[in-house]
């Protein structure tokens, strides 16, 4: 029981790190999104860049907030009837779908992604959405690194599940 505390905490501190972080990119989202504003009304200079590194720092900061999110139960969840059953019917009704479906699913997307993200990197990957054409594999990694550490709080979130569910604490 105590390895299994110490992944939580661990997951759990990674999560709260990477959130930390992501948190920044906002300003960054904000200030590239308010400089296209002036550019474009203002000064009638749209820039090239803009619309190509809003939606990576945006997708970004959702990927790397996912886990945090996860964390701190800020999810959404129909709560009809699940705040009305005890901690234990909760604990063991979460368990069951993160053993049937959250954790196959996000499995399933890592192993697809890592195929996807090493043949990006393997051919230095632009993007086409724009002219620009900016390198797209730094972001394709990043969309895997949120994959990933959402799976991992998920497993932490399972493990404590199961304790509530056993236990019944």
């Amino acid at each position: 029981m105590k390895a299994l505390e110490t992944f939580c905490r661990a997951i759990d501190r990674l999560s709260e790190i990477t959130a930390s972080i992501a948190i920044y990119l906002v300003v960054a989202l904000t200030a590239v999104l308010g400089y296209e504003v002036v550019a474009r009304y203002l000064f009638n200079s749209p820039t090239k860049w803009s619309f190509d590194l809003s939606y990576m720092l945006g997708g970004t900061y959702f990927l790397l907030g996912e886990a945090f999110t996860l964390k701190n139960g800020r999810q959404v969840r129909i709560d009809i009837f699940y705040n009305r059953f005890r901690p234990r019917v909760r604990a063991i009704i979460d368990s069951v779908f993160y053993l049937i479906f959250f954790l196959p699913l996000w499995l399933g997307i890592i192993i697809y992604l890592v195929p996807y993200v090493h043949f990006s990197f393997q051919m230095q990957e632009r993007s086409m959405q724009g002219y620009w054409q900016p390198l797209i594999y730094p972001f394709k990694a990043v969309m895997l690194a949120g994959v990933c550490l959402l799976f991992l709080q998920g497993a932490a979130e399972l493990v404590r599940r199961l304790h509530v569910a056993i236990k019944g604490e």
